[in-house]
């Protein structure tokens, strides 16, 4: 952590100060004060990721609103800096209550989240995708080509995106998701308006969920929301969610070779 942002930050009598991630589009940080502990996220590789951190902050904002995620303390856009509570306790992925309580959390959080009115642009799959082919040519260019063509194979579903959108997370790991009470979830920088299948089939996909727990989730995400998932929709958006699973990580690998 660079010692000027501790100066520009509305916190004091730092004790300490320890990196908790080298992440793939942040660097996070806890400051532990006196009198309180604190996340600095120091944001990464926006432009290839096509993130908007300001709508972000606002998105986060909002939700602190309706208890779905910690309050931001303080943001700046110019160094790509944002402060935010330390969560105490485990989040679900160290948690150590049975897999299938976590999962009916999950569920729990993935309705109430798809419930959210929230003030936000819609997301573009597709310019998502592109942008990210782009840049993959621009390492790799047979690799950016070959993306292109699978990802063509599922232009009606990409199509489709966002026919009957809802707010998503897109990225709702266990990892993202703290029990503090009512559950806080936190990375919120994929988040928008979008596709209920997109944002299920991507939940199964990073938390890796086999054929059981993944008709755990569906199951209880039926229940809570009051929505019936199609099965048939939900496997074909899986095989997508796979392909831009491995896009996104080509991607990042070498975004990751060349800043190290």
């Amino acid at each position: 952590m660079q010692q000027q942002w501790l100066s520009e930050l509305p916190v004091h009598g730092v004790i300490s100060t320890e990196p908790l991630l080298r992440g793939v589009a942040n660097d996070v940080y806890k400051i532990t004060t006196t009198g309180h502990s604190y996340v600095l996220k120091h944001f990464r590789f926006d432009h290839p990721y096509g993130l908007d951190r300001a709508q972000e902050v606002a998105v986060q904002q909002q939700l602190a609103a309706e208890q779905l995620a910690p309050e931001v303390l303080y943001f700046d856009p110019v160094q790509g800096l944002m402060l935010q509570p330390f969560l105490d306790g485990p989040d679900l992925a160290h948690s150590p209550e049975p897999i299938s309580d976590k999962i009916h959390v999950l569920a729990d959080v993935s309705a109430r989240i798809h419930r959210a009115q929230v003030e936000v642009p819609p997301w573009s799959l597709h310019s998502r995708l592109q942008r990210y082919c782009d840049h993959l040519r621009n390492f790799e260019p047979e690799r950016g080509r070959q993306f292109t063509k699978r990802l063509q194979g599922y232009h009606k579903l990409i199509d489709s995106f966002g026919a009957h959108p809802v707010f998503c997370h897109n990225d709702l790991a266990f990892h993202h998701v703290f029990k503090n009470g009512a559950p806080l979830v936190i990375d919120w920088e994929y988040s928008g308006l979008g596709e209920r299948y997109f944002d299920l089939a991507s939940a199964i996909q990073v938390n890796q969920f086999d054929e059981t727990q993944q008709r755990a989730f569906i199951n209880a995400y039926e229940g809570i929301a009051g929505f019936q998932v199609n099965s048939n929709l939900i496997a074909d958006w899986l095989e997508l969610v796979k392909v831009v699973s491995q896009l996104w990580y080509e991607l990042h690998h070498h975004l990751q070779q060349k800043h190290i």
